[in-house]
């Protein structure tokens, strides 16, 4: 479905991301792990098209991708979450905010019920969510926009392991129910290991696959990607 091929950018004389290429199938979790400086968020930025590729191509379903033409099919959820909202908004405004057209409040009580949050909260304002809340606020953002891939840059990895936990959860149930695929940016082998199907690692801006490298890291103490 998500396809990446030979995909590469540069900042004047700096290649910052070199050949890259993967697939990722409809409802395949996909991890990248890498050492600050690596390229990892570059990619993501390629991916959702807020920047683009100085050589390569995106494909989704065959085509290449133009979000402003084809919409918002790969979506990022960061990980400050209280960055990625209007603090002063409600929840209900940041929600609206996200759709480009009216939306019934119906459907919005309807996608805070699906991320765990409660109806309730359309009313608070977004700095009165705890982390983990705003986390799930942003996941159903997302969501409304009805995307194919969601990409996760480090957006679990300054929350307490218990609620970690619970938002993996949260995260496989959503990924069966809307059909998604996701792409797990983090320096954590432990989320990985939960989650993804396949792994790469990204060094000095590329893109190397190791299937056995999950396992591996996973039981290893000397391994650290922060």
């Amino acid at each position: 479905m998500l396809v990446c091929k030979h995909v590469g950018k540069r900042y004047g004389s700096e290649w910052v991301l070199k050949d890259c290429n993967f697939r990722l199938a409809q409802g395949q979790v996909m991890g990248i792990m890498g050492k600050s400086g690596s390229g990892k968020t570059s990619l993501a930025r390629l991916l959702v098209g807020l920047e683009t590729a100085t050589s390569g191509s995106i494909l989704v379903d065959d085509k290449r991708y133009n979000p402003k033409v084809d919409g918002p099919k790969i979506l990022l959820v960061f990980q400050d979450a209280l960055n990625a909202v209007n603090p002063r908004f409600s929840v209900s405004q940041v929600l609206k905010e996200a759709l480009p057209s009216q939306v019934q409040d119906q459907a919005l009580r309807d996608i805070l019920q699906a991320v765990g949050l409660d109806k309730v909260c359309l009313s608070q304002k977004a700095r009165q969510l705890s982390g983990g809340q705003l986390q799930r606020l942003c996941i159903a953002r997302a969501l409304l926009l009805k995307p194919k891939v969601i990409i996760f840059d480090e957006s679990l990895s300054a929350l307490d392991p218990l609620t970690q936990v619970k938002l993996l959860e949260l995260l496989d149930e959503l990924k069966n129910r809307y059909q998604l695929s996701y792409i797990m940016i983090s320096h954590d082998p432990k989320i990985c290991q939960a989650i993804c199907d396949q792994l790469f690692v990204m060094k000095d801006g590329m893109l190397v696959e190791n299937h056995s490298f999950l396992k591996s890291v996973c039981s290893s103490s000397c391994l650290n990607f922060s």
